[in-house]
């Protein structure tokens, strides 16, 4: 079954009058199809009221013929008339004239005056006019039947003007109520259009917000990974800073050391050995004890340092040559390259090498002044001896376990403060406003003033106490288990 005219259109009409917001958002591409099936309708109608138009200007062309004919034949008519009114004029002439004639013959048969020849000559006239009556006759017959042939055909054509025109009139009809939708349509899709036009240009102002805002986001994470790469430049710059004045910094902190627990330091100029002395050295139990002070010269040299202190090690082997020289070489690197250390003790047969940083200094240097307590070593019982070696050997193990915990945990916090670097950039850059804020201050160290077992023993029990209140047990964390636990793999 066809479809009803104008039902797409129809449709999409009433479509469009009762589409919603959301509808509009996510049907959007439906009504568009619908629009398009509408403009294919219309364009089918306009070409149908075109061709009507052709037709409805073939007939007006056609009714113009007619007319133009209808109007000739009516001259024609019109001019037979005429000949028809002239004839019988002349007919009634001629018959007035036989009339005249008769009166005449009629005048001279009855004076009987004229001659044979004149009544000879007039019967021809009579013969002749006679003739003549009849032929007029026949061209009026004629006349009259080609004038009824064409007032049928006039009133044939007249019935064909007046059936144009009712077609005229309802093509003209239907004309109207097609322009009329036509314009209907037009002012929609007017609408139409300047909604998509507007649509088109909010989106383009959208696409065009969200490519200034990708710039900013890209500009932003640009230059916080520079200020980054400035930080870890700065960073390294401290570093190489801290390097350069790490012999000043152990020599100060030696020369301090033995100023406060009344140990002599050694002077380059007082060392025995000739040649290229050691950074620094003290005297404990009238030996010499070797503090070398080691560190890279620049970033670029970390990968090597562990080659270069294991190249020093074997280096000190000079030092030892003396007998007043202790066999137990202490090389002391800063904190910020334990990271860069696979080893922390080189046993070289005929001396040991300890690597310790200057914060470890004075444990070391108290563990070894605590053999000077004693006049001769010989003396010693092998009870203290054992003491002796005992508390020595813990001070070296907590110092190289102390300093695998920080490398370990430098490890780690270096891991975490990278991977801030992949969360999003707002939250990234609220992250450092926050480190720019924060500021810590650990408890300062002062001259002259001793830190009491007791107040360490006391600060203990508090943060343990805090810790049971958290439902932390403190207890299971022993000893052993903590010499069990790996740090990192290379430290395993």
């Amino acid at each position: 079954m066809d479809a009803p005219p104008f039902e797409h259109l129809r449709r999409f009409f009433e479509r469009i009058k009762n589409v919603g917001f959301f509808e509009r958002i996510f049907s959007w591409q439906g009504i568009v199809s619908q629009g398009y099936d509408a403009f294919s309708e219309y364009q089918r109608l306009q070409n149908n009221v075109q061709e009507k138009d052709q037709e409805i200007a073939g007939l007006a062309s056609k009714n113009r013929d007619l007319s133009q004919r209808l109007e000739y034949q009516q001259q024609q008519v019109t001019r037979l008339q005429q000949d028809h009114s002239s004839e019988q004029i002349r007919v009634q002439s001629l018959n007035e004239k036989i009339i005249e004639k008769e009166r005449e013959r009629a005048t001279v048969a009855e004076a009987q005056v004229n001659s044979e020849d004149h009544i000879l000559r007039l019967k021809s006239d009579m013969v002749m006019l006679a003739a003549k009556n009849e032929d007029l006759q026949v061209k009026i017959n004629e006349k009259e039947n080609i004038a009824g042939g064409l007032v049928a055909a006039d009133k044939k054509n007249q019935q064909a003007i007046n059936q144009l025109k009712e077609d005229l009139s309802a093509s003209s009809g239907k004309y109207d109520q097609l322009n009329s939708q036509w314009i209907e349509a037009q002012k929609t899709l007017a609408e139409l259009r300047q909604k998509e036009e507007e649509r088109t240009r909010e989106h383009d102002a959208r696409v065009t917000e969200l490519m200034s805002l990708k710039k900013q986001l890209e500009d932003d994470r640009l230059r916080v990974q520079a200020e980054r790469d400035a930080e870890i430049r700065s960073e390294f710059a401290d570093m190489e800073k801290t390097w350069k004045k790490h012999e000043d910094v152990v020599e100060q902190s030696l020369r301090s050391i033995c100023q406060r627990h009344t140990i002599e330091y050694c002077d380059k100029e007082k060392f025995p050995v000739s040649g290229k002395k050691p950074d620094n050295s003290v005297i404990i139990a009238d030996q010499y004890v070797i503090f070398d002070a080691k560190s890279p010269k620049n970033s670029d040299e970390l990968g090597n340092f562990p080659l270069y202190i294991k190249n020093q090690a074997e280096a000190a082997k000079k030092y030892t040559k003396e007998e007043t020289v202790k066999k137990d070489i202490f090389l002391v690197v800063p904190s910020n390259t334990l990271g860069f250390l696979t080893e922390y003790h080189l046993d070289m047969a005929e001396y040991q090498v300890y690597i310790v940083t200057h914060e470890c200094l004075e444990p070391v240097v108290l563990a070894l002044r605590k053999i000077e307590d004693y006049q001769f070593v010989d003396q010693l019982s092998p009870e203290d001896r054992e003491k002796i070696c005992h508390v020595i050997g813990k001070f070296a193990h907590a110092t190289k376990r102390r300093m695998q915990i920080d490398t370990y945990f430098f490890n780690e916090f270096l891991g975490l403060l990278k991977s801030c670097e992949s969360l999003p950039d707002e939250i990234l850059k609220k992250v450092v406003d926050y480190e720019k804020a924060e500021k810590m201050n650990p408890p300062m160290e002062k001259r002259k003033k001793l830190i009491p077992i007791k107040e360490l023993e006391h600060d203990v029990r508090v943060i343990t106490k805090e810790a049971e209140a958290r439902e932390i047990d403190v207890t299971a964390v022993t000893k052993e288990r903590i010499e069990n636990i790996p740090l990192d793999k290379f430290l395993e």
